[in-house]
């Protein structure tokens, strides 16, 4: 019961208050946040705290005050935390990892050396 209520609240999180958005934001002259998926089985918790992995699913827009607008669908990376408070969950904070986009490799990828 407690992992549906972090879902729902990951869910319904408003994603431009985020650090996350901040980076999606950069990826397109109008960047939607179609939906994220969380992982209920993966939330892993200490304490009153909670983490888990997350994907988001964005629409990047590009070119759109032109006659020839291109619109692709991307998905990306992230995580999310937060804590228990009343019995509520409240999400502190959601991140991307938008490396792909990029073409680079993120730090999790890299292989040791």
């Amino acid at each position: 019961m407690l992992r549906q209520k972090i879902v729902e609240a990951v869910q319904t999180m408003n994603y431009q208050d985020t650090q996350a958005w901040s980076d999606l934001d950069l990826l397109s002259t109008s960047t939607q946040v179609d939906t994220v998926e969380t992982f209920e089985k993966e939330i892993r918790f200490k304490e009153d705290e909670f983490q888990g992995p997350l994907t988001w699913y964005v629409v990047l827009r590009y070119g759109m005050n032109t006659n020839d607008p291109l619109e692709t669908s991307e998905s990306f990376p992230g995580t999310f935390r937060g804590r228990i408070v009343d019995s509520e969950p409240v999400i502190d904070d959601m991140t991307v990892d938008t490396s792909s986009f990029h073409g680079e490799i993120a730090d999790y990828d890299a292989p040791d050396f």
